[in-house]
């Protein structure tokens, strides 16, 4: 026994160097070993921790309802109430939350020591041209929905300017059909996938901030029989500055969401609000609209006007009267009158300016200020606009 206890204590042997690994590797192994056993004893000792809190968007105070709050690398979440609040039960203080929600930009907030984590979400622009307003501001993705939508941008309805908005989707919206009644400040007719009514004026129904607003034509005829005068309506006095989109719901089941007022469709329009932490600002905008006849009539400046009596006369002089720029004088309207009071003969002409020397140059000019912020309480923005219009009909 004794002989083999030297033989392997010796330095000079390889089997000594043997054992001295053989310990050295035993050691690291023992040390590993309680590492990992430390950290299960960590995770096991440590406590779940409930957090709360209330996810808004960016720039509002508003909550946002059904964003999807889920700790990263498990399958635990849970979504927002309406009110945008939220609970959930996580594993510690190590423990990540992602926040996720249609239009927004996902967000990722490690828990550590906090039991109260309010997030704001910014809102992603990428995804936004994918979500579509339906009602009572529901947002949801556009190829999820049953029935077409059209969008127009603010910007869009701004680029050309318009005394009317609605005139501003000509030619922007497929299956829309735009004719302005009148002149300025009178009504526009706007027929979405053709008329379906012999007896109502097909119009859609307006909804402005979640707010029904009709459209009914206001075409009366009054001041003389068969004049039919256009005194506009409530969707004429809108101004297009304040308008930030429009949504045009097609098809009848877009008229489920509002009932049987919507069988011809919905336009949903959308106003500007001032956002939360926005400094105060003031926007300016003028703009004006000169008109002027391209052509005009084309009427005859050879005869002046026949005898028209209430029964048929073949006569020639039936409709055409004497051969103008003749010379031959007649007693007309605007014949001078002599000494004794009869009105004196004067020469036939023609007069084909008459009408380009009537009208005049037409000019509309619209001026709008909005001044748009918000406090530590609340949120505003103010506007107004003065519109003006001198038509080509002198005294217009």
């Amino acid at each position: 026994m004794v002989p083999l206890l030297s033989f392997g204590l010796c330095y000079g042997s390889p089997y000594a160097t043997m054992a001295n690994t053989s310990f050295s590797a035993d050691a690291s192994v023992s040390t590993t070993g309680a590492s990992i056993l430390e950290r299960l004893e960590e995770n096991l000792d440590a406590e779940a921790v409930t957090v709360r809190g209330r996810v808004t968007a960016e720039g509002d105070d508003s909550g946002l309802p059904g964003v999807t709050v889920v700790e990263k690398g498990t399958n635990n979440g849970t979504v927002t109430d309406i009110q945008g609040a939220y609970s959930i039960e996580v594993v510690g203080p190590n423990s990540v939350l992602v926040f996720s929600y249609v239009g927004f930009e996902t967000k990722e907030v490690t828990v550590g020591n906090l039991s109260n984590i309010d997030v704001s979400l910014a809102e992603s622009m990428s995804a936004m041209s994918e979500v579509v307003v339906t009602a009572l501001g529901i947002e949801r993705e556009k190829r999820s929905l049953g029935y077409s939508v059209g969008e127009v941008k603010g910007d869009d309805v701004r680029n050309v300017t318009q005394e009317n908005a609605i005139n501003a989707l000509a030619g922007r919206v497929a299956g829309v059909t735009i004719n302005q009644t009148s002149g300025v400040g009178s009504s526009s007719s706007i027929v979405i996938r053709g008329a379906t009514s012999l007896t109502s004026d097909n119009q859609p129904l307006f909804v402005i901030d979640g707010v029904p607003v009709a459209n009914s034509l206001s075409n009366m005829r009054s001041m003389g029989g068969r004049n039919e005068v256009d005194y506009g309506n409530q969707i004429s006095d809108l101004n297009p500055d304040d308008i930030e989109t429009i949504s045009v719901l097609k098809g009848p089941s877009a008229a489920a969401l509002y009932g049987t007022r919507a069988g011809n469709g919905v336009v949903l329009i959308t106003t500007k609000k001032g956002r939360k932490g926005e400094r105060m600002t003031v926007n300016f905008s003028s703009s004006n609209v000169f008109e002027q006849p391209v052509r005009y009539l084309d009427f005859h400046y050879k005869f002046s006007n026949g005898n028209r009596v209430g029964l048929l006369d073949e006569r020639s002089a039936y409709w055409t009267g004497i051969p103008l720029d003749q010379g031959i004088t007649a007693v007309q309207w605007n014949s001078p009158v002599d000494e004794n009071g009869n009105r004196i003969p004067t020469e036939m002409r023609a007069y084909p300016d008459n009408m380009k020397n009537f009208l005049e140059t037409g000019i509309t000019s619209t001026n709008s200020l909005a001044i748009s912020g918000s406090t530590d309480r609340t949120t505003y923005k103010l506007g107004y606009t003065n519109m003006s219009h001198n038509g080509m009909i002198p005294n217009s």
